[in-house]
């Protein structure tokens, strides 16, 4: 190979891409190609360009190996002279650096220069990362707890735990709460007018209304079948009035109530009219729109940091929930789990035999091209930590129009979400079956599927926050709370691949609607 100026770049571009693929660090191989290639043109200049010179790739004891080699008089590129392009403090930096080492020698009229760089060590990565850990070491904790003396463990439960994991679960909310506000009303403000909204944003707030009827109707036929306590006749009345108020309660008293109470969905209505009061000025106010994107930006990032401290979270709730639970309550954790999991798959095929029937999509690879999403959810178990790679993999891979991808994504993290509907209407099918001659009547359903459509929109996507909404649904219906911990131990077993299902789910509605509003780029 001659030195020209295109066989040296071509080189230095090989070389690199060597040191890539047996994963050598990206400092090293930067480091590596810059001595190289001037090294290369220092030969170059020395001998000058019909001169040959030969690269050899190699692995000695894995550590990956470049040699060069050029036939001449001896002749040190790397030599610190007054010819060196390189000075004492550049030479020390670029080859005396991490693991890796250049060296120069001279044999049987051959120069040769050997770049060695040891295989990067790879981080061994633990499903679900820090939460898997948490959720373990909260197992292990529960168990560890209950041998301690019996005066100790209400105080560490009662007096430290509990106060510590409310003022967490308060930060996670307050953060939920305002990312999900600045979300809805940047998402509206990309629609851009009045009349887009009315021809998209009714129509997707209907569908994810009917949605989550359907989703409550199929749950409550499974939990029948689980647990046996639904009487629409001679079971306990209850008052219209009391679900009048349930629905009143949605209605925002005033600006600063929602907030203060975090009250989610009030919040949600709140940023419903005040994105539709900014569409309808225009751009008679021109700067406002960008104003709530930066503000929806901002909340991301602090989400981000928040975040953080989701394991703390829920190794405090797991762990709280498991040494105070009874024996009999973890026996019958089987039967909450098996109830949500037959639940969510059934719904889950017909959503994808809707998607086929209509959009005549290819199941096989439309699952393959949400797949990013899909295992960034299972791994965390958050669908806000995987809204960036879902609107990704929504305008990419699903080639749905970027505008409508903005409004409808994070829209559906708010007002549908299968996972919360379900586990919520199983819970209140549970907790009736393990109070003893308790029942639902037909009321309690109404009041039920209210309860669950309601709280879960107003549940932050955050580990733990369903322990409250779990709370409300329990005390609205009368129940003891003292089975909360059996619903907690079904939620960490389903709780991951849940949030990841709600991906599938998701997806397949948001293909199947962009498809009937011609939102598919290029279809």
């Amino acid at each position: 190979m001659k030195f020209t100026n295109q066989n040296i770049a071509e080189t230095v571009e090989d070389i690199r891409e060597f040191f890539k693929r047996v994963g050598t660090s990206e400092k090293d191989v930067l480091k590596i190609c810059l001595v190289l290639e001037e090294s290369l043109l220092r030969y170059q200049e020395r001998f000058g360009e019909s001169q040959d010179f030969e690269v050899y790739r190699r692995k000695w004891f894995r550590a990956p190996e470049i040699i060069l080699r050029i036939n001449g008089e001896p002749f040190n590129p790397l030599k610190n002279d007054s010819e060196s392009l390189f000075s004492n403090a550049a030479l020390k930096n670029l080859l005396h650096y991490e693991d890796a080492k250049t060296t120069y020698r001279y044999e049987n009229g051959c120069n040769e220069i050997i770049f060695t760089a040891p295989l990067e060590l790879r981080k061994r990565k633990i499903p679900g990362g820090s939460i898997t850990v948490a959720i373990f070491l909260a197992i292990i904790s529960s168990f560890v707890v209950r041998y301690l003396p019996q005066d100790v463990q209400p105080i560490l439960l009662n007096d430290i735990l509990a106060p510590v994991l409310s003022t967490l679960m308060g930060l996670i909310v307050t953060v939920t709460l305002f990312m999900m506000f600045f979300s809805i009303v940047s998402s509206i403000c990309a629609i851009e007018s009045t009349t887009t909204l009315s021809n998209i944003g009714v129509p997707v707030i209907k569908r994810f209304f009917f949605l989550d009827l359907c989703i409550v109707a199929l749950t409550v036929f499974v939990s029948q079948s689980f647990f046996p306590v639904l009487a629409l006749e001679g079971a306990k009345s209850f008052e219209a009035g009391k679900l009048v108020e349930l629905i009143l309660s949605i209605i925002p008293k005033n600006v600063f109530d929602a907030f203060l109470k975090c009250n989610i969905l009030q919040v949600a209505i709140l940023a419903f009219f005040i994105g539709f009061c900014i569409i309808t000025l225009g751009n008679r106010v021109p700067n406002i729109k960008a104003l709530a994107e930066e503000f929806n930006r901002l909340m991301f990032k602090i989400m981000d940091i928040v975040f953080s401290i989701m394991p703390a979270i829920i190794f405090l709730c797991i762990f709280k929930s498991l040494a105070t639970s009874s024996l009999s309550e973890a026996i019958s954790v089987w039967k909450i789990i098996a109830a949500n999991c037959i639940a969510y798959a059934a719904f889950a095929v017909i959503m994808l035999a809707m998607l086929r029937l209509k959009t005549s999509e290819n199941i096989s690879a439309f699952v393959k091209k949400i797949l990013p999403a899909f295992v960034v959810s299972l791994t965390t178990g958050s669908s806000s930590a995987a809204l960036p790679k879902t609107l990704e993999v929504s305008k990419i891979n699903l080639r749905v129009n970027e505008k409508f991808c903005d409004f409808w994504v994070p829209l559906s993290l708010v007002l549908f979400s299968p996972s919360k509907l379900i586990q919520l209407t199983v819970s209140a099918f549970y907790v009736t079956s393990m109070v003893q001659g308790d029942n639902i009547s037909g009321y309690e359903l109404i009041v039920v599927a209210f309860l669950a459509m309601q709280m879960s929109i107003s549940t932050p996507n955050a580990g733990g926050g369903i322990a409250a909404s779990f709370s409300i649904m329990l005390t609205q219906l009368g129940l003891p709370l003292e089975y909360i911990g059996a619903l907690m131990m079904a939620d960490v077993v389903t709780g991951n691949l849940f949030t990841a299902l709600n991906v599938i789910v998701r997806e397949c509605e948001l293909v199947t609607f962009a498809k009937k509003m011609k939102f598919i780029d290029g279809a």
